[in-house]
Order: C-alpha cells, then structure tokens, then sequence
C-alpha cells in the first residue's frame, strides 16, 4: 500500500500500488517506476559464491570487536583491519572483498596441510567459538572451523603485516596458532 503525504494534493507518495506500479524518492526527487521483483536463480554459481561469503563472515564473529569489548579497543586483529581498510570501507567489507576469491584455492591449501596442522588450527577455532559451515544448495560444502581460523591467519599474514609465523601459515606450530588466537580475540 502506498503511503501519500498531503492527500488531497498528492505532494509526496512512496510504496506500491496494485502491484504494478512503485512510487519513491531518488535524491529528493519524487519518481514513479514499474514494481520489479529481483530474480533469484539459485544457480549453482550464485550458491558456491553465498558460500563464500557466509563463511568469511562466520570467521570475522570471532575476532574481538570494539562492540563486544567491554573496554572498546577490540582486538589488535581488529584495530588493525580497521586501519587497513580503505576509506569508507568496513574492515569486514574489506575482509570479504580481499578473501572471497581465494576461499576455494585456500580450502584446497588446509585441506592439504598435514592433520596435525589443522588439528592446531581447530584447537584454535574451538577457543574463538567457531564452527564447522555447511553451504546450502545442490552441492553443499563444508568448511571446517579450523579453515576459518586459517582464512583469518591468511588474511592477517598478507594484509595486516602479522609478523606471528615464524615459517609461515601453511607450517604453524601449536604456539603459533595459541598466540595468533589471542591476537584475534584479546583486548589489545
């Protein structure tokens, strides 16, 4: 139902009428256009790139943020992917955009760590909260929680100049992982 201000004289309208036609705003400026309903294919590209998405997200909630930090630092993770995003940008935008390309190849390079490596980084994973995502779909996916830690430690390795790995992320000890999840998730 649309919504009109100044009735008798119709000044301003927004909503839709009969379904058919829309009537908004656009920089001030009233305008009309033909109600259009998004299509959703649900392909099985659009669904491996939800996916992607959806589990980037679910490892940016571990890290320590200014809202969920009683003192409202957040963690040095955190403060520093918020001054490494560019202007106008959120760190987890930012975050998204950087690692949304490479989840698949990433998921490939942990899978073929050695168990013992990603057994350090489900460790890790089990200390922030986090765990295993499934995608929906024809093919659903699972990303393990350790894989999420990981996509973090990639993240932080290549845009946030973290220094933790001695010899890199694909090579972590168990106190390179320990130390990498207080970075994420202690107050700095």
């Amino acid at each position: 139902m649309a919504k009109v201000t100044g009735p008798l004289m119709s000044l301003d309208a927004s909503g839709t009428v009969a379904k058919t036609t829309t009537f908004s705003k656009w920089k001030g400026r009233n305008y009309v256009r033909q109600r259009v309903i998004p299509h959703n294919p649900q392909s099985a590209g659009q669904q491996l790139s939800r996916g992607y998405l959806a589990v980037l997200a679910k490892a940016a909630f571990a890290v320590l943020t200014i809202a969920k930090d009683v003192s409202h630092l957040g963690s040095a993770f955190f403060q520093a992917a918020v001054m490494g995003a560019p202007s106008g940008q959120s760190w987890i935008s930012y975050f998204q955009k950087i690692q949304n390309a490479l989840v698949d190849s990433d998921n490939t390079a942990f899978l073929a760590l050695s168990s013992t490596i990603q057994g350090y980084y489900g460790t890790g994973a089990t200390a922030l909260g986090l765990s295993d995502y499934t995608t929906v779909g024809n093919t659903p996916v699972t990303y393990t929680a350790g894989f999420q830690v990981y996509e973090l430690a990639k993240f932080a390795v290549d845009k946030l100049a973290y220094t933790g790995f001695a010899s890199g992320i694909d090579s972590a000890s168990s106190a390179e992982i320990t130390a990498f999840v207080t970075y994420v998730s202690v107050s700095a």
